[in-house]
């Protein structure tokens, strides 16, 4: 009976793991891919701050920013 219940909690963590991973892979992406913009326009910014300041100036991305930029 542990077994089954720690199965099923290594299941459920290595589960809800995954998609934190994804953000932390895009977010890198981004951060990449809009790194000019990012100093030029955001300066100083990060995390939220710098995805909201990325959003305001939106008409001024490089095209592969605003393709690595998520799709919401």
């Amino acid at each position: 009976m542990k077994l089954i219940a720690f199965v099923l909690l290594t299941a459920l963590v290595a589960g809800a793991s995954i998609p934190v991973q994804a953000q932390r892979a895009e977010n890198n992406q981004v951060a990449q891919a809009c790194k000019a913009e990012l100093q030029k326009l955001c300066q100083g910014q990060k995390g939220q701050q710098a995805e909201q300041c990325l959003k305001n100036n939106e008409s001024k991305l490089s095209p592969q920013c605003k393709g690595a930029m998520p799709k919401q």
